[in-house]
């Protein structure tokens, strides 16, 4: 059974100035942004880099509701707050309410999307033992994947993931440890949980991607 998330009052240790953090709108359904935690004053305020398109930053109206979300080692952390006002100088910055309650879950209950994404495994000590294992992500979520391989993927290790996307772009160097694995008519299909606080810039990246897989329009 998954865990329920948790609640704790204000902001966790793990909300670290320059960690990305996620603004979605609460009262439109058209702004979203990416933005950069700056420092906060514990229950008055925190402080967020003015979102920015084409360089220029972004002004949040005084007293709109935003929900942040951000992630960081293997949880997703989510409140709501509302904008106190923006500053233009010394740089663009934006101060939100600080939240009385954050709610706090973990990565892999999150929702699963099914893909099919070539991929290899390689060890992530040293020496270099070059590939492990070359196969197929068929599922990805925030906090890991199920893959399919002909060759076991070892576990309790540190691995090294890259991603071969479509238009010959990669994501190399996840860090991912296997979880869990079985085997059927030549197949192993292992459970992989992404170590997110060793690269945090590579993670980002397949933050990025599950978020261009949601926004992807239904079609009937």
């Amino acid at each position: 059974m998954a865990k329920p998330p948790s609640k704790t009052l204000g902001l966790p240790d793990s909300l670290a100035p320059g960690l990305k953090v996620r603004l979605l709108a609460m009262e439109t359904t058209k702004s979203r942004w990416d933005t950069i935690f700056i420092g906060s004053k514990p229950k008055r305020y925190f402080v967020l880099e003015q979102p920015k398109v084409n360089g220029l930053p972004v002004k949040l109206d005084d007293n709109s509701k935003w929900s942040v979300n951000f992630i960081n080692n293997g949880q997703v952390f989510n409140f709501n707050c509302e904008v106190l006002g923006c500053c233009a100088r010394p740089v663009p910055l934006v101060f939100m309410s600080y939240p009385e309650v954050v709610d706090q879950a973990n990565l892999r209950n999150a929702k699963r999307y099914p893909v099919n994404i070539p991929m290899i495994i390689e060890g992530a000590g040293e020496p270099n033992t070059g590939t492990l294992a070359k196969g197929l992500v068929l599922d990805l979520s925030m906090g890991g994947c199920l893959v399919a391989t002909t060759t076991e993927i070892p576990a309790e290790m540190e691995l090294l993931m890259t991603l071969y996307l479509d238009d010959h772009k990669t994501i190399a160097g996840l860090h991912v440890e296997r979880k869990s694995g079985r085997q059927a008519v030549g197949t192993y299909y292992s459970g992989l949980a992404f170590l997110t606080s060793h690269n945090p810039e590579v993670f980002n990246q397949v933050h990025d991607l599950i978020n261009g897989i949601e926004n992807i329009p239904l079609r009937i």
